[in-house]
């Protein structure tokens, strides 16, 4: 750069000029943030505390039952790690954000969501049902029905309500076409 160049380069930030100042800029920060579920954290947490609940659960009350049932439990582990992958791929294709705590930008309604609005957190039920079995922890299946119940409650609730804002009567007909959990509804 010649030397010309760069003092007008320099002259350009040393004017009297005040910075530009954007004075709404907090409320269009708040307002880019609402563009999301209100959901109470990331569902992997709540997975997480699952688990751990379920293995403590297990430690205090143990009952094997034999390592007979792992290979069931390895084969559901494996198949809801496989549909995960593949509902972050429909995702990706879609060009929308998996994370809840993100703006969906995209409905997706291939694969897997055909049959369920859900399938990655039935993928954690699944999943978690497998870990239990491979591990041999049946004391962990009595936090089951709490994950299901936490998933559905504070997570999908929040998240179909900010869909159905979203997203208006797109969203709405996917709903009466396809099931919360599982199962595609008659027309």
């Amino acid at each position: 750069m010649s030397d010309q160049n760069k003092q007008a380069k320099d002259a350009e930030f040393t004017e009297e000029e005040p910075p530009r100042v954007i004075k709404d800029a907090p409320a269009m920060a708040a307002a880019e943030n609402n563009d999301k579920p209100d959901i109470i954290t990331l569902p992997p947490n709540i997975l997480l505390l699952s688990l751990i609940a379920g293995l403590v659960l297990n430690w205090v009350f143990p009952y094997p039952l034999g390592h007979l049932w792992g290979w069931l439990g390895l084969a559901l582990l494996i198949a809801s790690g496989a549909c995960m992958i593949w509902c972050k791929k429909l995702f990706d294709e879609a060009g929308t954000n998996i994370r809840p705590d993100m703006p969906s930008l995209a409905l997706v309604e291939d694969g897997p969501y055909q049959y369920s609005r859900n399938p990655i957190y039935l993928c954690f039920l699944t999943g978690y049902a497998g870990l239990a079995m491979l591990a041999d922890a049946p004391a962990m299946f009595l936090c089951l029905p709490v994950l299901w119940y936490v998933l559905d409650r504070y997570i999908i609730q929040p998240e179909e309500e900010y869909l159905a804002e979203k997203f208006g009567g797109a969203y709405l007909d996917y709903t009466g076409r396809v099931g919360r959990w599982i199962g595609v509804r008659s027309s």
